[in-house]
């Protein structure tokens, strides 16, 4: 049975019976939990299923519905940026991860029973982490953006004091060498520089189109950067500039 045949028998088993347990379609097919993941994962981007704990259900709307896989800009450019930066998680460690798409898929991508505390300002992102049963996931409270499924403002920012953050992963809506990190929310501005400052490690993932580009909020905060992961299509002399500035860049 070929990888496509897999998938389509699943989708079809899936349509029968509503949910399945993720033990029970290793065992059906005879294939590894890596294979079943990955699996699930497909269906997923196609709109088709959910995965929860344990579980595969047949597609219901629900939280995750604004940041459907088929609807994400650049996809697959950031899904490559969220594995690569995924693998970068050490067991035991506190990270942050700030509301984006690209974020979205770092938390999708953290490897499998990984035991770690993850905080996040995305009612998405926090969806997204429940599928990983050892992750230890705050939510920060405050004011709510819909359009982002964010939260921001004074009592967010007060949440953040608490913490000790070893990696903040940091999507962004533009990043270049003059004005640092960008963005369109005028309101975030201050909670994107409190995750900074409460961060020993800052790493942007931001895909080719946001590199080099310039938005209306200035963040700045480019010495605190030490990673930029993107990807193949950003222009080599841009990548340059930020090496230049002792940031390293990544593309994969």
């Amino acid at each position: 049975m070929t990888t496509e045949e897999r998938r389509a028998k699943l989708y079809e088993m899936l349509q029968e019976e509503k949910v399945l347990d993720v033990n029970y379609i290793r065992d059906f097919f005879g294939v590894s939990a890596v294979t079943v993941r990955n699996d699930l994962i497909a269906l997923e981007r196609n709109s088709l299923i959910t995965r929860q704990f344990g579980k595969a259900l047949l597609k219901q709307r629900g939280i995750n519905d604004k940041f459907e896989t088929n609807t994400i800009k650049n996809l697959e450019e950031k899904e490559k940026i969220g594995k690569y930066a995924a693998k970068l998680v050490k067991p035991e460690e506190a990270v942050l991860i700030y509301a984006g798409t690209t974020t979205l898929q770092v938390a999708r991508y953290l490897p499998e029973n990984i035991n770690l505390c993850a905080v996040t300002n995305s009612i998405y992102i926090a969806n997204e982490l429940k599928e990983h049963p050892n992750v230890k996931t705050v939510f920060i409270g405050g004011n709510f953006n819909g359009e982002t499924g964010s939260t921001y403002g004074v009592e967010a920012i007060a949440q953040l004091g608490k913490f000790n953050i070893d990696k903040l992963f940091l999507a962004v809506c533009g990043i270049d060498t003059v004005n640092g990190v960008t963005s369109d929310q005028p309101f975030e501005t201050d909670i994107n520089i409190a995750m900074i400052e409460r961060a020993r490690e800052v790493i942007v993932v931001a895909d080719h189109t946001k590199i080099g580009k310039v938005h209306f909020t200035t963040i700045g905060c480019l010495n605190k950067i030490s990673k930029i992961i993107t990807d193949a299509k950003t222009p080599e002399e841009e990548a340059e500039k930020f090496r230049a500035l002792g940031i390293e860049v990544v593309t994969v």
